[in-house]
This record gives structure tokens, sequence and C-alpha cells, in this order.
């Protein structure tokens, strides 16, 4: 009976997996501080994109509701339990390709859904999940815009590091703004460079959950351990 059990949970536990996907944007190794949130400040915004064509090359081909996006923390050093209080992250609708000089303030909430807001203890290196508050629905025909507000107030004291984030160059085209200050919230314009962090967006909706098995007094427990790859 027990071999039955365990067939049908592995059955029931790789179905729903089959039916979460991860689209990965990026594939370049080098890591940075700045994007998408500098742990260096207690203040801070950045903001970042990828366009149609990107969506759409990472498999995003009709619209599609996200439950949870990653970033690729690199670096050299381990992280663990690295916590940033009062993050929030917003994302929305973006046609454009590149981050002109008219283009490098900060871009506002109309038109753009806010997806997280709290505090996020990073571990790496590794892709690192965020499970957003509010899901939404990518749509291909245009990019995406990501805005990133640190609120923190408090930064970590160095040693240890903040976090770095893997990132693709785009040069010559800017992908990502960001402006950021230890006194306050900055305004004002920001700078532009052409990195943009690697990126997942996943629909896993679904956690793969550890079951315990008992049989005659015995117990074990069966785990699953998700592992987004590149496509």
């Amino acid at each position: 009976m027990t071999k039955k059990v365990v067939s049908l949970l592995i059955l029931i536990v790789s179905l729903s997996l089959l039916s979460a996907e991860d689209f990965i944007i990026g594939d370049g190794s080098g890591a940075q501080f700045i994007v998408p949130v500098d742990g260096h400040f207690n203040y801070g915004w950045t903001k970042f994109f990828y366009t149609s064509s990107q969506l759409q090359n990472a498999g995003i081909l009709n619209p599609v509701e996200i439950t949870k996006v990653a970033f690729q923390i690199g670096g050299s050093s381990s992280l663990v339990n690295y916590l940033m209080d009062n993050q929030s992250i917003y994302i929305g609708p973006f046609p454009g390709t590149n981050y002109g000089s008219a283009y490098l303030g900060h871009p506002g909430y109309e038109n753009k859904t806010l997806i997280y807001n709290g505090s996020i203890s990073f571990n790496g290196p590794g892709w690192f999940f965020i499970t957003l508050s509010t899901p939404y629905t990518i749509n291909p025909n245009s990019g995406v815009e990501i805005l990133w507000e640190n609120r923190d107030g408090s930064k970590i004291p160095i040693p240890p590091i903040p976090p770095q984030f893997c990132f693709t160059n785009y040069s010559p085209y800017n992908k990502e703004v960001h402006l950021a200050s230890d006194p306050s919230f900055p305004a004002g314009n920001g700078t532009s460079t052409s990195k943009c962090p690697n990126i997942c967006f996943s629909t896993g909706g679904l956690e793969a959950p550890q079951v315990e098995i008992s049989q005659s007094g015995n117990s074990f427990i069966l785990s699953w351990t998700l592992i987004p790859t590149a496509s």
C-alpha cells in the first residue's frame, strides 16, 4: 500500500511542477551591487526594463500571470539572510528600448502595479525568488518596466557586503537607471547604464510539499527542491 501511495504522491507533485513555468532573461555571469537594489545606501530607487522581443524569446508568447520573480545573486561570497526592510517593487508595461536623457527620473506610479511591499531576506549565490503579494499578467506585445524602491532607512554596516546581482550588458542601450542616498529618499535624475539584472519570471504558484508517510511505526519524509533552468 505504501508503495502505491508514494507513487501517487510523486505523480501528483510531478504534474504540479510541470504546470509551473519559468521564463529567464539574461545570461551574464558578471555581478554588480546597483540593480535591482543597492544595499550600500539607506534609500534609493532603480528602474529597469525588458523588451517585448526579450519576453517572447524567453518563451512568453501569450499573456501569462506570474506569481514570482527571481534575481540571480552572484559574487564570490555567500549571502545568508541579508535583511532589507521596506522594499517596494512595482511593474508595468513599457514600450521603449532605451533610457535616453529625457528618461532619467523616477518613473512614477501610473500604470504600475505594486507586486511586493515588505522586508526581503537575501540568500545566495543562486536564483533568489520573491513571491509576489499581487500576481501580475505580462503581455508579451509590450515590454515591462520594473521599479524597485528601497526605503529601509537603516543599512547594514559592512561587513557583510550587500547582495551582488548577475547582469547582462546590453550596450549601447541604457537598460537601467539608479539613484541612491543615505539622508532621505532621493529626488532628481539618476544615472543610467547598459547593465540589466538577469531575471526569472515564474508562474509557479504551488510550492513542492514535504510529505511524511508512516508505515509499521516508521516514518520517512518525501521532499522536492525546485531549481529553475535557463531556456
